[in-house]
């Protein structure tokens, strides 16, 4: 087996030592996904993603080649070496399993006192005053709703998951957070009678469509669905098994923050609120509607307080606002601080700093400027928000 006519003319910037990597991985049997520009690699770089791990006897430093153990949702080890530009990327690791939420539960639950447990053996068995079995039932209760809440369908070349989850943040709010995860943009609309916002990203080379949508509003929370389907059927059959590790790693990384919950009854929640929270919601930024619009309202949160923070390996960079000035500061392996002389060669440094992560996901296409401001808006960390 031989490198891939596509794959070997980048394959040729790559240092020795990783298309040495490369070359005995593909002759025993491995494959590449993708090679993609960007993270982990220097904007001047590239990775290569293999389908499968290197061989045990492989997952080692030797000389210029650096091995590095990682577990994230893209991927697991990573081949590099001292300049840190290209990489040779492996698979995610499967997901661990699911915590056991009613031992989590149990944990949790606040111990009787003394006279609550001599109440419970005065009750004796069959007495229904005891709390062991109101603590069972509430146990059960809340193991079927969690069951109730994650549907999973799988085939071998395609993946489905329908979370119900509760949230008290509105619906735009919960569209934001997963934009700044995706690095791309929902599209919202009233679908009978139910406000509901879909994206379409393409991530490592497998096409996601996910679907929130604005179930209820009740008393304490809003009640929610998010769905995501990928599929895999047009991919090299080497590389499926790749595709439905990465499928769930990405599923469990975009739902980390949210609180699975029992689908709401077709008639509950309130009427009247939740067509004054989908109001809100449609418009809550129809006045960001031009790039200059929106480079303003960056600009008017960064002097605020708010400022982009991006880390990687190698360390960190920030943008913010320090009283006179736009600054760019650096810190880790290559430390420096840049001041920029006016508003406009800030906004000009800053969308460079951003292309490739604003057009990720539609590589090698790129998005829109309005596209790409409104995701670096996205980015923006507020006060108190990551530093």
């Amino acid at each position: 087996m031989k490198i891939p006519d596509a794959f070997s003319q980048q394959i040729a910037a790559f240092p020795a030592p990783l298309r040495e990597l490369i070359d005995v991985e593909i002759q025993a049997g491995n494959s590449i996904v993708a090679i993609e520009n960007g993270f982990p690699a220097a904007p001047c770089g590239a990775s290569v993603k293999l389908a499968r791990a290197v061989q045990d006897e492989r997952r080692k430093s030797v000389g210029e080649l650096k091995f590095y153990a990682r577990n994230n949702a893209s991927h697991a080890g990573e081949f590099t070496t001292e300049q840190r530009h290209y990489f040779v990327l492996e698979p995610p690791l499967p997901p661990e399993p699911a915590p056991d939420m009613d031992a989590i539960r149990e944990a949790l639950a606040p111990k009787p006192d003394a006279p609550a447990r001599l109440a419970e053996r005065e009750s004796g068995p069959g007495s229904g005053i005891g709390t062991a079995p109101v603590r069972s039932s509430i146990a059960a209760t809340d193991a079927g709703a969690s069951s109730r809440a994650l549907t999973s369908t799988e085939t071998a070349t395609s993946a489905k998951r329908v979370l119900h989850f509760g949230d008290p943040r509105p619906p735009h709010l919960i569209q934001f957070a997963l934009e700044r995860d995706l690095m791309t943009l929902f599209s919202a609309s009233m679908q009978d009678d139910r406000l509901t916002m879909t994206a379409h990203a393409n991530v490592v080379g497998a096409r996601y469509d996910l679907e929130l949508r604005f179930e209820a509003a009740m008393p304490i929370h809003n009640g929610y669905s998010l769905r995501v389907q990928t599929s895999w059927a047009d991919a090299a059959p080497t590389h499926h098994d790749y595709y439905r590790k990465t499928a769930e790693s990405w599923f469990r990384f975009w739902t980390r923050d949210l609180m699975p919950a029992e689908p709401p009854a077709s008639d509950g929640g309130a009427s009247t609120r939740y067509q004054e929270i989908c109001r809100a919601s449609l418009n809550a930024e129809a006045h960001l509607d031009t790039v200059p619009a929106l480079q303003q309202a960056i600009v008017a949160a960064m002097k605020s307080g708010a400022r982009f923070i991006t880390s990687n390996k190698e360390g960190d960079t920030t943008f913010r606002w320090n009283g006179s000035r736009f600054v760019r500061i650096d810190q880790g392996d290559y430390p420096e601080t840049i001041e920029f002389p006016s508003e406009l060669a800030f906004l000009e440094a800053l969308r460079r700093f951003y292309d490739w992560e604003t057009s990720k996901n539609c590589y090698p296409e790129k998005v829109s400027d309005f596209v790409a401001w409104k995701l670096m808006l996205r980015l923006l960390c507020a006060v108190g928000d990551g530093g």
